[in-house]
């Protein structure tokens, strides 16, 4: 005998062998040695096996794809792309921002140094001139 678990596990693996192992068509057992064509001809399954399995009506290659509903797009995805976009634009006004901010402190020390270079100068000629 099994332990337990054992045999919880071998219930259902007997019973997927015993399906493997049935033969989908039948074949006809001969008892004598003579063989005719109807007997080694498989016989007819019945209708409900031999018809294929119908598809979901989802994957009919027949039937024509919906059509896109572009409310129903913006519906469910409006906030997100609103969110994301706003976003964006945010942040590039935000760089562009701090961008002109520190062009334009460049600016401002590039002129506070050249006009401290010319009053130098003019300082320099006057001291020069009173001489």
């Amino acid at each position: 005998m099994l332990p337990r678990p054992t045999q919880q596990l071998a219930h259902p693996l007997r019973a997927l062998t015993l399906r493997r192992t049935a033969p989908s068509t039948s074949i006809p057992r001969l008892s004598s040695s003579r063989l005719s064509s109807s007997q080694l001809q498989p016989q007819p399954q019945p209708q409900s096996q031999a018809q294929p399995r119908a598809k979901p009506p989802g994957l009919n290659a027949s039937a024509p794809p919906p059509k896109p509903n572009p409310a129903a797009f913006w519906k469910t995805f409006g906030r997100p792309i609103a969110k994301v976009f706003l976003g964006a634009i945010f942040t590039y006004q935000l760089a562009y921002y701090f961008w002109v901010r520190l062009e334009h402190d460049e600016v401002k020390s590039d002129m506070q140094a050249t006009i401290s270079d010319l009053e130098a100068r003019i300082e320099e000629l006057e001291k020069g001139r009173k001489r």
